[in-house]
């Protein structure tokens, strides 16, 4: 018998609430198809839409690496489910009257000892915004567009951040595609 104790640590969760005027069919396709994500996100992808199939990103231009991802429920233009790196996330599809709404959820993220921890909750927010251009438009926004709106969106974000969660001070040996740190004893 092991009495070793798990560790315990504080996770928090991302929910943005959306309305399209673009149809359920719609927007699924745009994050079910590897070809119409890669093009809004702006950044490789790779899709197997079946449970047990990819949901892999390679972010490696900016810095972020690889990122893969396994589909773990599917309910076609209604629910998108996946385990994306030490997460799970979710898109919540429902038609409405002049087009969709949906919710986009990430669960089960750990406060990083990064000084910009705020940046995943504004980097998901612009390209919420991006989706929906490219939805509008067929375009995504430019690199240097996006990257101007996550600045300012953080610094909105940041203050949410503080209040949901224990933000841990900034760890220059730390990196997000490590383990999270430990607990303290």
């Amino acid at each position: 018998m092991n009495d070793e104790l798990a560790d315990v640590r504080q996770c928090y969760g991302l929910f943005y609430r959306r309305t399209s005027k673009h149809s359920a069919a719609r927007l699924w396709r745009a994050i079910t198809d590897a070809g119409e994500l890669s093009r809004w996100m702006a950044y490789p992808m790779r899709v197997d839409l079946r449970v047990g199939g990819d949901y892999y990103a390679d972010f490696s231009r900016t810095g972020g690496g690889e990122l893969d991802g396994v589909i773990v429920k599917i309910e076609p233009q209604r629910l998108l489910r996946y385990a994306w790196g030490t997460s799970i996330v979710e898109w919540t599809i429902e038609p409405a009257e002049t087009g969709s709404r949906y919710v986009f959820a990430q669960h089960g993220l750990y406060p990083r000892p990064l000084p910009d921890e705020e940046g995943l909750a504004a980097g998901w927010h612009v390209w919420l915004e991006d989706l929906e251009r490219f939805l509008d438009t067929g375009s995504p926004s430019t690199e240097e567009a996006g990257g101007i709106r996550w600045h300012a969106m953080g610094k909105l974000y940041r203050p949410k951040l503080e209040a949901a969660v224990t933000l841990p001070p900034p760890d220059p040996v730390y990196s997000p595609h490590s383990s999270p740190p430990s607990a303290p004893a």
